[in-house]
C-alpha cells in the first residue's frame, strides 16, 4: 500500500472499479480490519498482511492525531438526488 495514488491513478486509467476509505471515515479502521481477516482466509502472503497493517495503522494514528475530523461519510445532496433516481428506477423504496 505503499504508492496508494499510483494504484488509484492505475485503476481511473485502466477503467478499473476502486473503491477509497478516506482516513476521517469513523468506519474505516473497522472496515480495514475485517478486509484483513478476508484478505488472510484467502491466502493473501505475509508481506502483504504485514503492508495492510501498516496502513490500519496509519489510518488509526491519524484519527487519534486529529479527532475533529473524524466523521460518518455522507453523500452530498446531488448524490444522494441521483442514488434516489436510480432506486426508483429499480423499484427500490427510499
Amino acid at each position: 500500500m505503499k504508492d496508494q495514488l499510483r494504484l488509484l491513478r492505475d485503476c481511473i486509467n485502466g477503467d478499473i472499479p476502486a473503491v477509497v476509505f478516506q482516513g476521517d471515515d469513523r468506519c474505516a479502521p473497522e472496515i480495514l480490519e475485517a478486509a484483513k481477516e478476508i484478505y488472510r482466509k484467502s491466502g493473501c502472503s505475509e508481506e502483504f498482511l504485514y503492508d495492510w497493517q501498516l496502513l490500519i495503522d496509519e489510518v488509526k494514528a491519524y484519527q487519534r492525531e486529529s479527532p475533529d475530523t473524524v466523521k460518518l461519510p455522507r453523500l452530498s445532496p446531488t448524490e444522494i438526488e441521483l442514488a434516489r433516481e436510480d432506486m426508483r428506477r429499480k423499484g427500490i423504496k427510499a
